[in-house]
């Protein structure tokens, strides 16, 4: 059977609701008719046009390079939402995890493959006995780190029950490196909203001197120190999701101190330099992020396209997305004053959160993710950013549809990629 054949023939209803009346999958929801799909422009299925095949690869980077020998540390963001946190319980109720909305997320054209199932089951990251499971997992397919997504707003906390229930209690955490990055940014209800700009917000992100600095210390007194946490020459890592919204609230100057006033707090906890990244939003200040204080820079995920970019409740092609990656690579680092790491999106699709108002990637497929993480390898190699350093976004963001974790529809097919890639 031909590609296009096999992945129209798992679309639609009938697919998704003959694994439900199977009995293997939790909570599956009835699924919608073919005339009740919502009106999403198409994307033509199997559209070589669309497809990123080997020639763009190499039209898209120069491939010809030796990577003989080299080592690449693999850093993989983790979104920690699948468990049940205290504060998000007094808001949507007990037990209440983002499951539910992927659990009621709806095939929004015929062949989308929603709602997603996690091939393991809804389980409870922050149990030791699964985050032992998800270690395992990561370590043998060859990922070295979590980048942790971290929730602090002035001293409320959410979601890192993950983290220190599950990671920090699990027998093998010696595995796995992880590291965080503070998601610096408004917290809204997406479960579901309509759109973007209707989305209510429910946590706002209140930046000052006093609270950027209690954040640090909860960090120095809880994660910094672990053996496993991670470091680049060293210094562990601490990475910043929107520094422009840093910026609504310090001038640059008031920025600067504040950051010399959290490297002096780490150091003086014997704890040595703090290596600071700026991890997404940096737009317009790119040439400034050395002085500034940040020693290196990313970009988490570059197919974020319902949040700007592209048109709401349209459609983008992986292999489109892909070169959109490789060029953004390119052009970021070439603004910046500081190294520059490059990431991998799997994918995108946050309809979970947004229906059929969100942009959408279509034609997702296994081999063409191994070619943009080849071509992250070369662009890699042939970077002066060093230790040679490749982002994977991400391990299980289920409601944006990019998980590297085993689903029903792609097994563990994702993984094998990055351990064949990687040399594991």
């Amino acid at each position: 059977m031909q590609r296009r054949q096999f992945f129209k023939t798992l679309g639609g209803s009938a697919a998704v609701g003959a694994l439900g009346a199977g009995g293997i999958l939790p909570s599956s929801p009835a699924q919608a008719g073919e005339n009740n799909f919502a009106e999403v422009p198409a994307v033509n299925p199997g559209d070589l046009e669309a497809y990123f095949t080997e020639e763009k690869l190499r039209r898209a980077i120069d491939t010809t390079g030796s990577l003989s020998g080299m080592k690449f540390e693999v850093v993989a963001y983790n979104f920690p939402s699948w468990h049940p946190s205290p504060y998000m319980e007094k808001i949507f109720g007990k037990g209440w995890t983002e499951y539910e909305p992927l659990k009621n997320s709806r095939p929004l054209y015929p062949g989308h493959l929603f709602p997603k199932y996690p091939l393991w089951g809804y389980f409870n990251e922050a149990d030791p006995a699964w985050a032992e499971r998800e270690i395992e997992t990561a370590a043998e397919f060859g990922i070295d780190v979590w980048m942790i997504d971290w929730y602090w707003h002035s001293g409320t906390m959410f979601y890192h029950e993950q983290l220190e229930d599950g990671f920090l209690k699990a027998r093998n955490r010696s595995k796995l490196k992880f590291a965080l990055m503070w998601a610096n940014h408004h917290w809204n209800n997406v479960y579901p909203a309509r759109s973007v700009g209707e989305a209510a917000t429910l946590l706002p992100q209140l930046h000052s001197e006093e609270d950027t600095l209690r954040a640090v210390d909860y960090c120095i007194e809880h994660y910094f120190p672990q053996p496993n946490y991670w470091r680049i020459d060293g210094r562990p890592v601490f990475a910043i999701f929107d520094l422009n919204l840093l910026l609504e609230t310090f001038s640059k100057d008031q920025l600067r101190r504040v950051f010399e006033k959290v490297r002096e707090r780490v150091a003086g906890a014997g704890l040595g330099d703090l290596h600071l990244q700026a991890s997404h939003v940096y737009g317009g200040h790119e040439a400034e992020l050395k002085s500034l204080g940040f020693d290196s820079a990313t970009l988490y995920h570059t197919f974020g396209w319902t949040y700007g970019g592209k048109p709401a409740g349209g459609r983008t092609p992986y292999g489109e997305a892909a070169v959109h990656t490789i060029e953004s690579w390119k052009e970021t680092a070439a603004k910046l004053s500081v190294p520059f790491f490059p990431d991998c999106p799997v994918g995108w699709d946050d309809s979970p959160r947004f229906g059929a108002s969100a942009h959408m990637v279509t034609q997702r497929t296994p081999d063409q993710y191994e070619r943009l993480l080849r071509a992250a390898q070369f662009f890699a190699a042939a970077s002066e950013a060093k230790p040679r350093i490749v982002f994977l976004s991400a391990w299980n963001e289920w409601t944006e549809d990019h998980v590297l974790l085993p689903d029903t529809v792609f097994g563990y097919s994702y993984l094998d990629t990055v351990r064949r890639v990687f040399g594991r």
